[in-house]
C-alpha cells in the first residue's frame, strides 16, 4: 500500500511539478507578456513624446518662420516708411526753397516800394498831425526849383515849317485827266505833318492848309516870324517828253546856313521809304529858299508828267510811305544837331 501510496505521491508530485512548470511557465508569459506591453507602452510613449517633439518643433519652426517673416514685413515696412518719410522730407525741404525765393523776391519788391513811399507817407504824416518834416536824409541836389519852371512856348519846341507848294491861281502842274500839283503838295504835307506830330518835341508849321495863293516873300516872312528851325517846301514837277521821273532835293546855290547837309540827308532818308529813281540833291537859286537864316531845301516829289510816276503820286500807300521818309529826315536832322 505503502507503494501505492509512494506512487502516487509521485504521481501527484509529478502532476504537481507539472502544473507548477505550468505556473511559472504562464508566469513567465504574462510577465513576457507584460513586459511587452510595458515596452510596447514606453515604445508609444517614446513615439508619442518623439511625435510631440517632432511636433513641438514644427510648431518652433512654424513660429520662427512666422517671426521671420514678421520681422522681414516689419523691415519692409520700416523701409518704405523710411523712404516715404525721405521723399517728404525733400518735398518739404524744396517747398521751404521755393517759399523763400518767393517771399524773398517780394520781400524785395515790398521794402523797395515802402523805402520809396515812406517818405511821402511820413510827409502826410506830419502835416496831418502838425509835425515837422525831417529834411537831415532828403537829398536835394537832383530837385528843382518851382520858381524856375518855364512854362511851354512855341520857342520851347523845335519849330518845322512846312512850305506847301502853290496854291489858289497858281495851280502848278496839271495832268491831262485833271490831277493838279497843289492838291497834291497839299496831301502830302498834310501827312508830314502827322507824322511829325506824334513827337512832343516838335512843333509844325504849315504855310497853307487851305487852297489859297501865297508869295514866296509871305512863305519865308511867316517862316522866320514863327521862329522856324527849319525850311522844308513841298512840290511835284513837270516836262514835256513824259519821260523824267525820280525824286530830287534842292538847295540854294552859294548857301551857308547847313541847307547843302539838310539836303544830302532828306534825299537818303526819302530814298530809304520808297522806291523810285533817285536825282540826288541839286543846288538852284530857288527864290523861296534865298536868305533864309535857316536851312531850307525844296523837295521835288515826282513828276506828273510821268504817267507811271503820277499813278504812284496819286496811290494813298505811296503817299503815306513819302511822307514818313520826308519827316524821317527832318528828325535825324533834329537829332544830329543836338
Amino acid at each position: 500500500m505503502r507503494k501505492v501510496n509512494s506512487v502516487t505521491k509521485k504521481k501527484t508530485g509529478n502532476t504537481t511539478n507539472k502544473e507548477g512548470k505550468k505556473t511559472t511557465q504562464t508566469r513567465k508569459k504574462q510577465s513576457t507578456t507584460t513586459r511587452s506591453r510595458e515596452s510596447q507602452s514606453r515604445n508609444t510613449i517614446t513615439s508619442t513624446q518623439n511625435r510631440n517633439t517632432k511636433s513641438g518643433n514644427t510648431q518652433t519652426r512654424t513660429a520662427k518662420r512666422s517671426s521671420g517673416r514678421k520681422k522681414l514685413k516689419k523691415k519692409k515696412g520700416l523701409h518704405r516708411k523710411k523712404t516715404s518719410l525721405r521723399t517728404r522730407r525733400l518735398i518739404a525741404l524744396v517747398c521751404t526753397i521755393l517759399i523763400l525765393i518767393v517771399v524773398g523776391f517780394i520781400g524785395k519788391k515790398t521794402v523797395s516800394f515802402v523805402s520809396s513811399i515812406w517818405p511821402n507817407i511820413e510827409s502826410v504824416k506830419n502835416s496831418l498831425t502838425g509835425g515837422k518834416i525831417d529834411k537831415t536824409n532828403v537829398d536835394t541836389s537832383d530837385q528843382y526849383d518851382i520858381n524856375d519852371e518855364k512854362q511851354p512856348t512855341l520857342e520851347a519846341k523845335h519849330n518845322i515849317f512846312i512850305d506847301v507848294g502853290c496854291g489858289g491861281n497858281e495851280t502848278g502842274y496839271v495832268t491831262k485827266d485833271n490831277v493838279k500839283e497843289k492838291d497834291l503838295d497839299l496831301e502830302i504835307a498834310k501827312l508830314v505833318a502827322k507824322q511829325l506830330s506824334k513827337y512832343d518835341d516838335v512843333n509844325v508849321i504849315l504855310s497853307r492848309q487851305e487852297d489859297v495863293y501865297m508869295s514866296a516873300d509871305e512863305r519865308k516872312s511867316l517862316a522866320e516870324n514863327q521862329n522856324a528851325e527849319l525850311f522844308v517846301s513841298i512840290h511835284m514837277a513837270g516836262e514835256n517828253t513824259g519821260k523824267a521821273d525820280g525824286v530830287e532835293t534842292i538847295y540854294y546855290k552859294g548857301s551857308q546856313n547847313g541847307s547843302y547837309d539838310f539836303a544830302s540827308l532828306m534825299q537818303t532818308s526819302i530814298m530809304a521809304f520808297i522806291k523810285a529813281e533817285n536825282r540826288g540833291t541839286s543846288a538852284y537859286e530857288m527864290s523861296v529858299l534865298k536868305d533864309n537864316s535857316m536851312p531850307s531845301i525844296y523837295i521835288q516829289c515826282g513828276f506828273l508828267s510821268n504817267s507811271a510816276e503820277k499813278k504812284k503820286l496819286t496811290d494813298k500807300e505811296y503817299q503815306q510811305e513819302l511822307a514818313k521818309g520826308i519827316a524821317q529826315g527832318i528828325l535825324s536832322y533834329i537829332d544830329a544837331k543836338k
